[in-house]
């Protein structure tokens, strides 16, 4: 039964590579887990937001790429899996709920119509990690089993998020204990401001 989840193909070695990041936005979105708990992503979020989207296939590379994810970061990011469950049977739906119940402890989203996954333009049958800002922006992507020079280039942009957002929150403090509004610009020269 469990092969059911792997619809498409793989076409070849390079699908499990390094993706080049066209970055897009990621729209808001509400799918159920396992447990028929809506999970809805909406953007801004307070944290970055890694989505791990697999189907079948390519759910047996996920946990070398979450476990070290979560180790690393803990609940300073959002790890937001995704399964594929595109052209499955309603029939069936019960039953891998109840798989999923079983062999995983956290919850994963359940794409039954494809819909989401095709919105990121999932790549079939390997594992698709994208890296979001807290804006929804895709600023990362990559592919395919996870290898320590995959997750040091993870690691560097993740923690680069990181910092811009604690300088950000720190300027935002910074401002506010000093009775400035952090979102008006300072005016550095005489001449009135302009808006755009």
């Amino acid at each position: 039964m469990l092969t059911l989840f792997s619809l498409q193909a793989v076409s070849g070695e390079e699908q499990a590579e390094r993706v080049s990041t066209h970055s897009f936005k990621v729209n808001d979105f509400v799918l159920s887990n396992q447990y028929k708990k809506n999970m809805p992503q909406s953007f801004p979020k307070e944290i970055i937001s890694i989505f791990a989207l697999a189907d079948r296939k390519g759910s047996d590379q996920l946990e070398d790429w979450i476990t070290p994810f979560y180790k690393r970061y803990g609940e300073r990011v959002d790890i937001c899996g995704v399964a594929n469950m595109k052209g499955l049977p309603k029939m069936l739906r019960p039953m891998l709920r109840g798989i999923f119940k079983k062999s995983i402890e956290y919850p994963v989203m359940m794409d039954w119509t494809g819909a989401t996954c095709e919105a990121f333009k999932y790549t079939a049958g390997v594992a698709d990690i994208f890296i979001v800002d807290r804006n929804g922006l895709v600023v990362h992507r990559i592919r395919g089993e996870a290898n320590e020079q995959k997750l040091k280039d993870c690691y560097a942009v993740i923690d680069r998020l990181i910092k811009e957002k604690d300088a950000e929150a720190a300027a935002e403090e910074n401002a506010q204990s000093q009775g400035k509004d952090p979102q008006a610009p300072e005016s550095t020269s005489d001449a009135p401001m302009q808006e755009s």
